[in-house]
């Protein structure tokens, strides 16, 4: 597949879309990192709820493949078939561990969706106006007469109906896996770019070799036959 590209995007030359490429993997996951970070990424605070391991590898993984675009971002700048070829191996390892840590996640989330609800229950569905840096997973009361009481500054103070709680844990697994899929495609799709720029200066630096070495020749035989004359 990438042997044929010649455009990035049909019309971004190989070059400044290897640029784009590795723009894309650095300000993305620097924003899902920093999200993570202040407990406002849904997906990085419950499927860091369901195993509290997986929260820090999630993070780990995250921070690696913002560092790898950062160095393509860099190394995008040259010309430099040494970097073209790294930096091809660094997108694919990217786009591994991405598959890797969104798979994790969703599974995680999914076979957990429950204490999604209950944590949502109690203290309202995580996000920018929401944020819940603690992963301690949510333990609520079997009463059938409890319910969180919303008052301001405390857990409490964005709690939900669990019914509504359970239907916006489905609205946003639904979301997050579309999502996702696409994110894939693309990231594949991107690395495939950066493999044919990649293979474009190979080849450049194989043509050049052949021609110098064909004028080299040429010269040579000029030499002789002027001595032979």
């Amino acid at each position: 597949m990438s042997v044929g590209l010649e455009k990035c995007c049909c019309f971004i030359p190989l070059r400044f879309g290897t640029f784009l490429i590795a723009f894309w993997f650095a300000a993305v996951y620097l924003i899902d990192t920093t999200t993570g970070f202040l407990g406002i990424n849904a997906a990085t605070v419950y499927s860091g709820q369901a195993a509290r391991p997986w929260y820090y590898i999630d993070l780990l993984f995250t921070v690696i493949i913002c560092l790898g675009g950062v160095v393509g971002m860099f190394g995008s700048c040259f010309s430099s078939r040494k970097f073209a070829k790294a930096f091809t191996v660094i997108v694919w390892v990217n786009c591994t561990l991405s598959v890797i840590k969104y798979v994790i996640c969703m599974a995680l989330m999914v076979t957990h969706r429950d204490a999604m609800a209950a944590a949502c229950h109690r203290s309202g569905f995580v996000g920018i106006s929401n944020a819940q840096p603690s992963v301690e997973p949510v333990i609520l009361s079997d009463s059938p007469y409890y319910a969180p009481v919303r008052y301001p500054g405390t857990l409490n103070a964005n709690s939900a109906s669990l019914a509504s709680c359970e239907d916006t844990v489905k609205t946003f697994l639904i979301a997050f896996g579309v999502t996702i899929a696409v994110i894939q495609f693309l990231q594949f799709y991107f690395a495939s770019v950066v493999s044919a720029y990649a293979s474009r200066l190979r080849n450049g630096a194989r043509h050049h070799r052949l021609h110098d070495q064909q004028i080299k020749d040429f010269e040579e035989s000029r030499y002789h036959m002027s001595t032979v004359y």
